[in-house]
């Protein structure tokens, strides 16, 4: 029996298995180009990565540190960002990134780099505080992701004291007064001699009306660190809110003698001045809050004003 005349004994299942894959495999190939070219294009997050030859990664590598060294932000953007497209997940480029970004003034990207920083660093913590900062450096508008930002570093290690401060000092800005002090005080709970808690403490029982704890922590704290000048702005604070003015005033210019260009103690003192009814004395204050804030328009505005009336 010829070729052509044998019977075709191969199962019906077998025959349309082959034709299936033959039907299918174009199409796999298809598929797996596809991937492929996402994986490169990275078109999943709307960034090209670029591939780089050893040599050219080296001489990007050296560029980039050494114009960082010099403090040249500008023109450091421009190697770490190509070393960062070509390697996306690598935290060293994004923790550059992200100090360039700083330096330039550029928040949100700042605050994006970080946020890739403590997806893929192996130590992400080392993101924090700056990632919150990052965010409130953008202004009040992000206040909520600030302190958001401050309760993931904190999740990370929740006995790290300076991550308790952060996140502590950023519910007492944003006027969330109550939860403060309760991280205040767990953060003393676990460090007793830390200053800044204590301050940070302070500051929110003056707000929150309990003014004999906040004078005895504020003395407190002048008793073992007598150049605290945050123990005196805190003492400034009390007798401002109590209407003592002369208290007030001698505290803030005790404080203003160990820092000097702290515009919180002009600010104070020109409250105390309004309160005072000593307009000589504001304007004096608001002089020097424009010279140490030249683009606050509230200090400048003020200034103005008061110059305006001068004698009248």
């Amino acid at each position: 029996m010829s070729e052509e005349q044998k019977p075709n004994t191969e199962p019906a299942g077998l025959k349309n298995y082959k034709r299936l894959l033959t039907l299918l495999l174009p199409v796999l190939f298809l598929v797996i180009a596809f991937i492929g070219l996402m994986y490169r294009s990275r078109l999943f997050s709307g960034e090209k990565r670029i591939v780089l030859s050893q040599e050219e990664s080296h001489k990007l590598e050296e560029q980039s540190k050494s114009l960082l060294e010099q403090k040249k932000y500008e023109e450091a953007l421009q190697p770490t960002s190509t070393l960062n497209k070509a390697y996306p997940e690598n935290h060293i480029y994004l923790g550059r990134l992200a100090d360039i970004y700083d330096h330039l003034g550029r928040y949100a990207d700042e605050a994006r780099a970080w946020e890739k920083y403590m997806d893929h660093a192996p130590v992400p913590i080392e993101a924090c505080p700056a990632i919150g900062q990052a965010y409130w450096k953008q202004g009040d508008k992000f206040e909520d992701q600030a302190v958001n930002a401050y309760r993931r570093c904190l999740a990370i290690d929740p006995k790290n004291t300076d991550s308790i401060f952060y996140l502590g000092h950023a519910l007492e800005m944003s006027g969330n007064r109550v939860e403060a002090a309760v991280q205040y005080q767990n953060g003393l709970s676990i460090s007793p001699g830390y200053v800044d808690l204590q301050l940070g403490l302070a500051r929110c029982l003056v707000r929150l009306d309990k003014p004999d704890d906040a004078k005895k922590l504020a003395d407190k704290i002048i008793a073992a660190h007598p150049d605290s000048s945050g123990a005196y702005l805190v003492l400034g604070m009390l007798y401002l809110h109590q209407e003592h003015y002369p208290e007030a005033r001698k505290y803030l210019t005790d404080g203003l003698k160990i820092s000097e260009t702290d515009p919180d103690f002009h600010l104070l003192l020109a409250r105390v001045a309004q309160e005072t009814n000593d307009s000589a004395e504001e304007l004096r204050q608001y002089n020097r809050l424009v010279e140490l804030k030249p683009n606050d328009p509230q200090f400048r505005a003020r200034r103005d004003y008061l110059a305006r009336n001068q004698g009248k």
